[in-house]
């Protein structure tokens, strides 16, 4: 997706890249983690939860918002707190994130802003943008980070890849014009997208292996692995969602 050029926050990015720091000496430090409209993809939601050790469901009743989001699709935010300062539920204001080691994607990408483009042959092209907010200091000094050295850095490389997967999903609007079938899809996606130990029962019904051919292999690794069990959910909702063959019915 391409950033709203009408956005005097976003500016171009140089080919010298961009210098920046952001650490308890800079003036502005947790200032960029108040009233924040966060939203959280179920990537972001899969590493949070399990940083502090709850269900997605508990996660999603103390620490999330849920409303319509782009196509009707339900869209996570993150709940800030219900006080005048509106601030980020998970940062202390003297040590600064709690959750750092599995903070939000988005959190991990400030300040470099990337776009993706959906190619002729389905490859993604990404491109990348600057975003300066007025507040923020952390342009004045710093170390020098291309693309490529900032996303290294913040560990961005997995949630880019989950996050690629889950694009294709929330940018396709639902093509049924019955709101009952339409409600359906609504309540499918949810349950697979962001509340994975409830898509891991369904998953493990007898049905599911009824009817579709999955390989043992992969039936064990989303037994196990939420991150396998994610990217099956993407794959299950682009199936009966909008019929793409991500997934092989068995013979009758």
């Amino acid at each position: 997706m391409l950033p709203d050029k009408r956005d005097k926050r976003f500016s171009e990015l140089g080919e010298d890249g961009f210098t920046f720091a952001c650490n308890p000496q800079v003036s502005c430090f947790n200032q960029c983690c108040r009233r924040l409209n966060l939203v959280l993809t179920p990537y972001d939601i899969l590493r949070l939860r399990t940083h502090l050790g709850i269900s997605s469901d508990e996660f999603l009743e103390r620490y999330a918002d849920v409303e319509p989001g782009q196509n009707g699709w339900p869209q996570v935010k993150l709940k800030m707190n219900r006080d005048a300062e509106g601030l980020c539920p998970f940062v202390s204001l003297e040590k600064g994130c709690t959750v750092y080691q599995d903070r939000p994607g988005a959190c991990r990408t400030y300040p470099l802003g990337r776009a993706t483009r959906k190619q002729y042959d389905d490859s993604l092209e990404e491109s990348f943008f600057l975003v300066r907010e007025d507040h923020c200091q952390g342009f004045l000094k710093g170390a020098k980070w291309s693309p490529e050295t900032w996303t290294k850095d913040q560990g961005l490389e997995t949630y880019n890849q989950v996050n690629d997967l889950f694009l294709p999903l929330i940018t396709r609007q639902p093509v049924d014009a019955d709101s009952e079938v339409i409600a359906k899809k609504m309540r499918m996606f949810f349950l697979a997208c962001y509340r994975l130990e409830a898509f891991r029962a369904l998953a493990s019904q007898g049905r599911m292996t009824q009817l579709f051919d999955i390989e043992p292999e992969r039936m064990q690794a989303i037994g196990e692995d939420d991150l396998e069990l994610l990217k099956f959910g993407f794959d299950w909702l682009k199936f009966s969602l909008f019929g793409e063959p991500t997934m092989r019915l068995k013979d009758a």
